[in-house]
């Protein structure tokens, strides 16, 4: 068995907190127990039992189950061909939703990737020594856990899931807004956030509103000015320069989308907000 625990504060988006691999004895079990982190078991080799929720499933090579925290569980190898298997515990703000992008939850656990699981494979081998690979072995295992997500999502065969609990759509929200606050500068759309995300335009739109009380197209425009205002103070730049730091190559719309939201031009804001105290 090979595992290593660590807690990495740089990366609270997804962090990763032990992983390793396990030939198990025949009827090797864990549990009926519980974990406060979420984990992911793959299946390598052989056969065994997954028990959670009031349902038990049967897993061979080329599957996986997921355990979400403080949901118990009970899993347990074959007698007679007994399961091989990888494993990665993590926690983080983006491990929700990229869950719910790989359609897996506490009542949907399962994945299958069959045969063709050489990727999947090859993504845990990379995880597991990386550690030992070179100096930058947290930032390496951190990549390649993301890249394990990557592969779930790609085999996911149910699109456009959509959140059932709260905590799933302010999580959501949250990165409408993240996304926002790292692309503003650039040529986004809510379709492209939407994509972005995961999940249909129309339903992204819907739970933002809901949740923030404006539509992402307003909240994208307000931020824009916000942080165009801010630039306004800085004399060395001019009104180009700010538009189209803030994402607009139309210095014209620019200015009235400016006047629109902060109730005066570019221009006139700027000489009032600079201009000294009498």
């Amino acid at each position: 068995m090979i595992t290593y625990m660590f807690k990495n504060t740089h990366f609270q988006e997804l962090q990763l907190l032990h992983y390793g691999t396990e030939a198990c004895t025949p009827g090797h079990h864990f549990g009926p127990a519980m974990r406060d982190y979420y984990k992911i078991h793959y299946v390598l080799n052989g056969k065994g039992t997954f028990e959670v929720a009031g349902k038990t499933y049967q897993l061979r090579k080329g599957q996986g189950f997921l355990i979400v925290p403080h949901s118990v569980v009970h899993y347990k190898a074959d007698q007679d061909d007994p399961w091989e298997y990888s494993w990665v515990a993590f926690q983080g703000t983006h491990s929700a939703s990229f869950l719910q992008q790989a359609s897996l939850s506490e009542q949907h656990p399962i994945f299958d990737l069959g045969e063709e699981d050489d990727e999947m494979r090859s993504c845990l081998h990379r995880i597991i020594h990386s550690r030992t690979a070179h100096k930058g072995w947290e930032i390496s295992m951190t990549g390649w856990l993301y890249q394990f997500f990557a592969i779930l999502i790609d085999h996911s065969h149910d699109e456009n899931v959509q959140p059932t609990a709260e905590y799933g759509k302010e999580t959501y929200v949250t990165q409408v807004i993240d996304f926002i606050e790292m692309n503003y500068a650039n040529a986004i759309t809510v379709q492209s956030i939407a994509s972005h995300i995961g999940l249909q335009r129309s339903y992204l739109c819907s739970l933002f509103k809901d949740q923030i009380g404006s539509s992402i197209q307003s909240y994208l425009v307000h931020y824009r000015m916000r942080r165009a205002a801010e630039l306004t103070l800085d004399l060395s730049l001019s009104i180009g320069d700010i538009a189209r730091s803030v994402g607009y190559t139309d210095q014209l719309l620019f200015s009235k989308m400016f006047k629109k939201v902060l109730g005066e031009a570019p221009t006139y804001y700027r000489k009032h907000k600079t201009a000294p105290s009498p």
